[in-house]
């Protein structure tokens, strides 16, 4: 079970450190304690994920075509697609419960650990 380092780095840093003003802004709103305050700010968050997601997989991708690089990343692409849609199908409501950010929150440690298991020797899924 050993991904690339960078693909650690990229999954878990860059993201914490390029949203972290748009979380704290977020958290503010929601302070208020309002259903309406902190729907949106779950909405704000989906949102972002979504829009974040999107263009680093697109841009991703069209680095590798145009550079004819080697496709090695399968196993990553196939997680950040399925858990895509499954935050998608969650958040696909008007009103968000408190309970559905720990589902979204666990999706992405378990991205991490399919990753980790879809690269493992036992799989070796590039």
């Amino acid at each position: 079970m050993r991904a690339p380092a960078a693909f650690y780095v990229s999954f878990v840093v860059t993201p914490i450190c390029s949203n972290a003003s748009e979380l704290v802004s977020s958290l503010i709103f929601a302070m208020k304690r309002r259903r309406v305050n902190i729907s949106m700010t779950y909405s704000q968050l989906y949102g972002a994920a979504t829009m974040n997601n999107t263009l680093c997989l697109a841009i991703f991708m069209a680095l590798v075509y145009f550079r004819n690089l080697n496709w090695e990343y399968s196993a990553e692409v196939t997680v950040i697609l399925l858990i895509q849609f499954a935050v998608g199908a969650i958040g696909y409501r008007k009103t968000y419960k408190v309970w559905y950010g720990f589902i979204v929150g666990t999706f992405y440690v378990l991205s991490i650990v399919i990753v980790a298991v879809l690269e493992s020797p036992a799989v070796r899924w590039h």
